[in-house]
């Protein structure tokens, strides 16, 4: 059975944003733990929202988001290399990515979940301007997010994740496939000690810089 739930997101001036929440359970065929066989004694629960922002600030302090994991909103200056990654990325760096129409791929799995994780990279880990990421702060094990949507699911679904890349790639406010500036490289590099060669294009973005920190998103 699928259900929806209406909400009203409050964005400048007073104007209302409706955001929508659906399940998806019913749809949803789980993976073993093996990510090889059909899970046979799993109880799938899945939920998709669309979480509607008109805010896309650039803010340089860290950010609290009330919606985790986020699906667009104020972000980092910088977005993220893509690729699969076995260390946490930032969120506000990577909602920067879902700006550039991206897609990422989250999974929490405090038990372990490497079966799985090899199945989800094995479907998507090869797509344009995707992020794979271990992600600690959401209570699902496993979600896809881009630009103003997302979806989340207790066990995975690699159908469901494929086609949630089909549906929202390259869907964002803007079109840029690039790598991210060199100067936000050089930040990774001093952050973590370790040299890359890749550098990008810088971008130039609509999105305005400011003091303030969090998101206008609840739900």
């Amino acid at each position: 059975m699928r259900f929806s739930v209406f909400l009203l997101l409050a964005v400048g001036c007073g104007q209302k944003l409706e955001a929508t929440t659906v399940s998806c359970s019913d749809e949803l065929q789980c993976l073993a733990p093996d990510g090889l066989s059909d899970c046979e004694d799993c109880e799938p629960i899945c939920q998709e929202d669309h979480l509607p922002t008109e805010d896309r600030r650039h803010l340089d302090d860290p950010i609290d988001y009330s919606v985790k994991p986020p699906a667009g909103g104020p972000h980092n200056p910088c977005w993220n290399e893509w690729g699969v990654f076995d260390v946490e990325v930032e969120d506000d760096r990577w909602v920067h990515n879902e700006e550039h129409g991206g897609v990422i791929f989250l999974y929490n799995c405090p038990d372990g979940c490497e079966g799985e994780v090899q199945a989800l990279i094995r479907a998507v880990g090869d797509k344009e301007r995707v992020i794979v990421s271990p992600y600690s702060d959401m209570r699902w094990r496993f979600a896809a997010s881009a630009w103003e949507h997302r979806v989340m699911m207790n066990c995975l679904d690699v159908d469901q994740m494929v086609a949630f890349y089909d549906a929202h790639f390259a869907k964002g406010p803007e079109d840029v496939a690039s790598m991210p500036p060199s100067g936000c490289m050089e930040d990774d590099e001093s952050d973590s000690g370790e040299s890359e060669s890749d550098s990008g294009e810088s971008e130039s973005d609509s999105g305005e810089s400011e003091s303030d920190s969090g998101s206008t998103d609840s739900l």
